[in-house]
């Protein structure tokens, strides 16, 4: 078995090598015109292959996993596994305005046509890409990761943010003994990138408040639920969320509020911060690469 890592989840090598993981080698060269190539430098003819990317706003990401993919492929692997650490783009399912398409959709739509491939991805974003990739893919949950990692401070209430996260609250909140209270913020969004929440439905007073989430981008979804979970009297404020983009300002805007702790995952690189604990997804792939 050979494992390629893409130029777009180069974050992750130091994990794997943590983990006495080999990792197979190849180069990016560009011609004169910057037009991209890549190389292997392993054998893979016969063999079965495990490939991990990740797709993130610049266009590049995608190429290079097609590309890379093909590479593998023409090269003669019997078999590709295709781990996508992050999946970009899969806020964009749908138009939200006259003019616009669904532009995660197209994107689901390549990845979904690579060859021979079995496809893993972690806490995808939208139903209706989860639909477009195929009911083969596979999506490792990392909930367990956060339930471990809070295991000596479970909380009495985890909230989901807007309705689009009730599902992954109420799924974390059954692995603690007792099993925390749910509660949930109905949100809207007058324009991409800005929420705006309304009422919080549940009891936090004098709680132990966990807010779950999969993306935090901006951070401002996270702290509009923050606003209302503090106007409401919790005790103690900790986030998780599987993907921590942390875009712009979005880490000086959470460090403003009376959050204790924000927990992610590895499936994005993270700059150091002191409240932010970075939780490795490597044992869960390694359990499906066994």
């Amino acid at each position: 078995m050979k494992l390629f890592l893409a130029h777009s989840a180069e974050h992750l090598r130091r994990f794997l090598e943590k983990h006495e993981v080999p990792i197979a080698r190849h180069e990016r060269f560009f011609f004169a015109d910057q037009e991209r190539g890549y190389r292997l430098r392993e054998k893979v003819k016969g063999k079965r292959v495990w490939m991990i990317a990740c797709v993130v706003p610049d266009p590049e990401s995608l190429f290079e996993l097609l590309a890379l993919h093909r590479v593998i492929r023409e090269n003669g692997a019997t078999r590709i596994d295709v781990v996508i650490l992050y999946l970009g783009y899969a806020r964009q399912d749908r138009p939200n305005r006259e003019g616009e398409a669904g532009i995660g959709l197209m994107v689901a739509e390549l990845i979904r046509s690579l060859k021979g491939s079995r496809l893993i991805f972690f806490d995808l974003h939208s139903p209706r890409i989860r639909k477009t990739l195929g009911r083969s893919i596979l999506e490792p949950s990392v909930l367990p990761l956060f339930a471990e990692a809070l295991s000596d401070g479970a909380p009495e209430v985890i909230v989901s943010p807007d309705a689009g996260s009730v599902s992954r609250a109420r799924q974390l909140a059954k692995l603690f003994r007792p099993r925390p209270e749910v509660a949930v913020v109905e949100k809207f969004r007058p324009r991409p990138n800005v929420a705006i929440s309304k009422h919080l439905h549940g009891d936090v007073r004098g709680k132990d408040v966990l807010v779950v989430d999969d993306i935090i981008d901006t951070g401002g979804t996270i702290a509009e639920a923050v606003r209302l979970i503090v106007q409401q009297g919790s005790s103690r404020i900790q986030i998780a969320a599987t993907h921590g983009i942390f875009s712009g300002d979005a880490r000086e805007r959470l460090s403003a509020l009376p959050i204790e702790k924000i927990l992610v995952t590895n499936t994005l690189p993270q700059a150091p911060d002191p409240r932010t604990h970075v939780l490795d997804i490597v044992p869960l792939l390694l359990k499906k690469i066994a």
